[in-house]
């Protein structure tokens, strides 16, 4: 054996955009997108491709040469075999992106458009071409935080998350503010205590999920399952509390950060797709990456307008229903309880009050049930607990709390947890309704889920930051898919359909 070049997939670069015209008519063939896709992952011949596909050696080798004039796939390397060569072809990238207006192409057929986006890693086409991340950083300065000229804007994050703090940096400085980077691993309370004259906001760029335990024990993500199974075990029985944000944002524990929230700085904690917090959630990264941007890129003035528009209608309005076609029928009241909202805004009355202080991606509106009233059915829920999910979950309420639970996936971290969390973990704590249009498809992850447009999320246990009686070691949602919301007899939400 011979081998006249030396492999090259050292240099294969990492991206690639498809934006010339021989480039689209080469992908105009689904074949040629299905060889293209193969030859990402691994160098081939026109022979090994040939049996990878099921097709003739002429027909692909035909393919191969179509791409390769494109500029799509190139030869790696050239290996003789007793007189006979064998050509190696690769993918020129590793990633390929589709530019603007590809789709609006005539040689692009719907399912060859649909291929490429599921062969090619479309999750990254949305990340570089899809999404103005100048554009969402502009809207998290201006509208979220409300930036002013002179401000003193500390972010708090890491440098394997600069494509997004690079554009925040631009949108701080755009408006004549002065961001600030702590990069550092200790407490965010030293660093600010250093800039507090003038500070006006923080953004906290959410690190991967860890898993807190008082011992200090925990896992890495790619622990066993039983070693999983049996860490939440231990976390359960523990009594650790775990919250998913009740209240826009999540309690802020250090002290330093609540003292100035108190003082008047706006505070964002604001989501950031990792793969290690995808695992850590059990979530495939790119649906999690495609959550997050899209997510972030709300219209968050047309979104604070339907929050406050919502809270109107749950603020003077006493008696709740919600119903579903998988068979929920669960009611309760909400008879003078303050309406939370979640609009992404920190407003100056939010201000002037303590509440500083929101999480992002947002969009829903929180209200506590007054306790005691809940009863009924909840059918189809799905949940969480740290990265596991439990789905198919039945539970029935009375007088406010669960007297029996099953669920068809994990039933048995759902009977634990509800069988050793402290205080109220039984009682229902939380009802919300998502706002935000760009979240419609649920990926298992709450602090997305919850916002979703038009679905529900009831949640147990805590609920003493948002007005409630309960003190419990859990509050977690369970969400409900397109329910049927009425108050004192009138359409609330249906279908995903606002009636206001």
């Amino acid at each position: 054996m011979h081998t006249d070049e030396t492999e090259r997939d050292s240099l294969q670069r990492e991206l690639t955009v498809v934006d010339r015209d021989a480039q689209i008519k080469a992908l105009s063939n689904p074949e040629r997108v299905r060889i293209l896709a193969l030859l990402i992952e691994r160098p081939g011949t026109a022979k090994q491709v040939s049996d990878w596909i099921g097709a003739t050696r002429g027909r692909v080798h035909y393919h191969v040469k179509e791409l390769e004039k494109a500029g799509l796939v190139e030869m790696s390397r050239r290996v003789e075999h007793g007189g006979v060569v064998e050509k190696y072809y690769r993918a020129v990238a590793r990633n390929f992106y589709l530019a603007r207006g590809i789709g609006e192409h005539v040689g692009l057929e719907g399912d060859v458009r649909e291929m490429i986006s599921a062969s090619m890693l479309g999750w990254r086409r949305r990340e570089m071409l899809e999404v103005d991340q100048d554009a969402i950083a502009k809207k998290v300065i201006q509208d979220c935080l409300g930036t002013k000229e002179g401000d003193v804007v500390i972010i708090r994050g890491d440098l394997v998350q600069k494509d997004i703090i690079q554009p925040l940096d631009r949108a701080i400085e755009a408006v004549g503010a002065h961001c600030l980077l702590h990069t550092g691993k200790g407490p965010l309370g030293e660093f600010i205590l250093q800039w507090k004259d003038g500070l006006s906001s923080v953004i906290v760029i959410e690190e991967p999920l860890e898993y807190p335990f008082e011992n200090g024990d925990g896992y890495t993500p790619d622990a066993a399952p039983e070693d999983r199974a049996q860490f939440l075990r231990r976390l359960v029985e523990s009594g650790a509390k775990f919250l998913y944000a009740g209240i826009p944002g999540y309690p802020l524990e250090d002290p330093v950060s609540r003292a100035l929230i108190n003082d008047g700085t706006r505070f964002i904690y604001l989501g950031y797709p990792t793969p290690q917090k995808a695992e850590v959630m059990g979530i495939d990264f790119h649906h999690l990456h495609d959550a997050c941007w899209t997510a972030l890129d709300a219209d968050y003035r047309e979104m604070e307008r339907r929050c406050n528009a919502l809270k109107g209608v749950l603020g003077n309005g006493s008696d709740v229903r919600i119903t579903s076609d998988g068979g929920t029928d669960l009611t309760f009241s909400i008879t003078s309880r303050e309406v939370f909202v979640d609009d992404g805004i920190i407003s100056e009355w939010e201000v002037e009050h303590g509440r500083g202080w929101g999480h992002l991606p947002a969009g829903k509106v929180i209200v506590a049930p007054v306790a005691g009233t809940a009863s009924g059915i909840v059918m189809g829920g799905m949940t969480d607990y740290f990265g596991v999910r439990i789905t198919g979950v039945r539970l029935e309420l009375r007088d406010g709390e669960v007297v029996s639970a099953i669920a068809e996936e994990n039933d048995e971290l759902l009977q634990l947890v509800l069988s050793k969390g402290t205080g109220e973990s039984r009682r229902l704590g939380g009802f919300e309704i998502g706002t935000n249009p760009q979240i419609t498809n649920p990926i298992g992850y709450a602090l997305w889920d919850s916002k979703s447009y038009g679905d529900a999320t009831l949640w147990l246990g805590d609920n003493l930051l948002i007005g409630g009686e309960n003190e419990a070691s859990v509050s977690w949602g369970f969400m409900l898919v397109r329910p049927t919301v009425t108050l004192d007899g009138e359409t609330v939400v249906q279908n995903r359909q606002f009636a206001f």
